[in-house]
């Protein structure tokens, strides 16, 4: 990812840069690697692949089938770059929807997702079988996962004076720095943590009726149809947030979730 100041030169924006880095918040980027699942020591961040759950965990369910697995997040690992000091120290996250139906996270939908927490002893744990399989239920390919510091940018910023031509150059920064693409025209999927989420349509937060101060970005999850196999909905995103309060309980069942797309 280019240097914020580079950006900022290349948008013509450098006259407002004090105001934007005060705008911006830090960001936990997801760094994908193929490897084989084997390869992934027991407890480890990846994305797809077989959970690592304690023995008598068992796959969630959703009306009449499972979940699919999206990964798990070892707060261990990731710690080091919760510049906030927001996330708990240690446990894994456990991230499970129904990747087939793809539900909105509307009332009706009731979950349609679920996040799990595990603070315990790692040795507890055992790389769990899918439950069943099918031709569209199936373990997504595994993905090693590390992690990297990013700057994000809030859609309409507040307390920023910014000119007809200066909002046009500043939103598409934002779109460069979040989702940057190739020469080829070929974007990095926007898999991170914290921060403000990359809002398709009406604002995240909003969605989850959470107040910027107390709204916490747990996840986001990019379409990512080359690597995992994943598209929500047209080319969209899903979120997972949470309040503060809750987060610093440990009270993962408070999370809420939503799927924006195009």
């Amino acid at each position: 990812m280019k240097d914020l100041k580079l950006l900022l030169n290349e948008y013509g924006l450098l006259h407002k840069e004090s105001d934007i880095l005060n705008a911006a918040k830090q960001s936990i980027k997801m760094i994908k690697e193929k490897v084989k699942e084997e390869e992934i020591p027991l407890g480890s961040s990846k994305l797809g692949g077989l959970p690592d759950l304690p023995q008598d965990w068992e796959f969630p369910k959703y009306k009449n089938g499972f979940h699919s697995f999206l990964g798990q997040l070892n707060l261990k690992e990731v710690k080091p770059y919760d510049v906030e000091n927001i996330l708990p120290s240690n446990g894994i996250l456990y991230i499970f929807y129904d990747v087939i139906e793809q539900p909105w996270g509307f009332v009706e939908d009731e979950g349609c997702f679920k996040v799990l927490y595990f603070d315990g002893d790692e040795k507890e744990l055992v790389r769990k079988e899918y439950p069943e399989t099918t031709e569209n239920y199936h373990p997504l390919p595994s993905f090693k996962v590390t992690f990297l510091n990013i700057l994000t940018l809030p859609e309409f910023p507040e307390n920023i004076e910014l000119s007809d031509e200066d909002e046009e150059n500043y939103s598409e920064m934002r779109y460069g720095m979040i989702q940057p693409s190739d020469l080829e025209g070929e974007y990095d999927p926007a898999h991170y943590m914290l921060g403000y989420p990359f809002s398709i349509q009406n604002d995240v937060f909003d969605e989850f009726n959470l107040n910027s101060d107390e709204a916490v970005l747990l996840l986001q999850l990019d379409s990512d149809e080359e690597d995992m196999g994943w598209l929500w909905g047209d080319s969209g995103i899903i979120y997972f947030g949470i309040d503060k309060r809750s987060l610093a309980k440990k009270q993962f069942g408070q999370v809420q979730f939503t799927l924006q797309c195009f």
